[in-house]
Formats: structure tokens, sequence, C-alpha cells
């Protein structure tokens, strides 16, 4: 994906530089916002804790990326910012909250015969 550089919005439209975002860098930390959103409809929580901890925590992730892109002039691995805030801030939330055994485990997904067929 191609995101406008924070220094080339003073330019015209046609003299714009671009990021470049990969995919890589949205569905890697997707997969545990999705997660996330699942683990909350399991454990029935009604604030949905855990999923928007983790979209915050991405969303902080992708501005301290894009700043440190802006002050050091490179381009910067997204996941190296993404990961860690995704993965620490959920392991944070549930070891605050007493589910942290629940929340590594996971949830088992049964397929009933039935719905099969």
């Amino acid at each position: 994906m191609r995101v406008p550089r924070f220094s080339a919005w003073a330019q015209n439209l046609c003299g714009m530089q671009f990021s470049i975002l990969g995919y890589g860098d949205i569905i890697v930390p997707g997969l545990l916002v999705a997660y996330c959103s699942r683990f909350d409809v399991w454990i029935s929580s009604k604030k949905k804790i855990y999923f928007l901890s983790c979209c915050i925590a991405y969303l902080l992730g992708m501005v301290l990326t894009f700043t440190v892109m802006l002050l050091s002039g490179m381009g910067q691995p997204a996941l190296l910012y993404l990961v860690p805030f995704t993965l620490i801030t959920s392991a944070i939330v549930a070891g605050c909250r007493g589910e942290m055994r629940q929340f590594w485990t996971g949830t088992t997904y049964e397929v009933r015969r039935a719905e099969r067929e």
C-alpha cells in the first residue's frame, strides 16, 4: 500500500512522495487483533477490552513507525514496532485481568457433525 509521506504534503499531488506499507505489516498484527476480538467474544466481554486495546496499540505502533521514519529519513520495518506494541499490550491486559492462561492457550473450535453436512 502506498502512504503519502508527511514531508510531501506541502508539494503538489503530482510530485508527492510515498512510503510503502507491505501486506505483512497489516496481516501479521491483524491476526492478533482478530484473535483479540474472538477472545472478547469467548469470554463474553461487553467492553471488548482486548480488541480495543490491541487496536489502540496498533495505531500507536504505526504512529511510532512513521515518526521514526520521518526523523531518520529512512524506511522502517513496520513489524519492528507493530508486533511488540500489540503483543505486549495484549499480554499486559490479559495479565492484569488474570486471564493469561486462557488468552495464551486460546479457544477450541469444534465443528459439529450437523454443521459439516
